[in-house]
């Protein structure tokens, strides 16, 4: 199966729930035969959601980052994995080879300076027509907003994070 056309879609927002979201739009297009790419920025292959979704026949997962969230200021090798992760994206975007390609946390990416709003927005226009392209993360920029065809703002109302609650195994890690 191959999408007649793909759109741009954006996840952001400082409520939870823009990664999981991405996860159930990438299963669900798998199970419509869809050739799924989830790359992963600034994360590490530690996380649930890859014990399953490699699983998957038509979905391959990729990492590109050493596991931390950046505060403060990023450091060096923040840089080469974000460089290199897009370098990588770029290429198989351009191949036309998925047809459904996830860029989570992307926009936290820019956010930080790692990987330049431009280059972004050239991938988003310069894309194979029948590719979907969903970028993740807080902090999307007005320019991803503008150039997208679907926007969902993910709202925090309330958290337990605040009440002390970290991240729970198979929740949210």
């Amino acid at each position: 199966m191959m999408l007649d056309r793909g759109f741009i879609q954006v996840y952001t927002g400082n409520g939870k729930g823009k990664t999981t979201a991405a996860i159930g739009l990438s299963i669900r297009a798998a199970g419509a035969g869809l050739r799924v790419f989830f790359a992963q920025f600034l994360k590490t292959a530690e996380y649930n959601e890859h014990n399953i979704l490699r699983q998957i026949e038509n979905i391959e997962v990729k990492t590109y980052g050493r596991g931390c969230l950046i505060r403060g200021k990023p450091e060096e090798i923040d840089y080469r994995l974000a460089s290199a992760g897009f370098n990588e994206v770029k290429r198989i975007i351009e191949s036309a080879q998925y047809d459904l390609v996830v860029l989570d946390e992307i926009n936290v990416v820019v956010y930080y300076g790692l990987i330049e709003t431009e280059l972004v927005l050239s991938l988003i226009r310069n894309k194979p027509e029948n590719v979907e392209l969903v970028l993740t993360g807080r902090y999307a920029p007005k320019e991803f907003i503008d150039n997208a065809d679907l926007v969902t703002e993910f709202k925090e109302v309330k958290h337990y994070f605040h009440q002390g609650i970290l991240a729970r195994e198979g929740i949210e890690k």
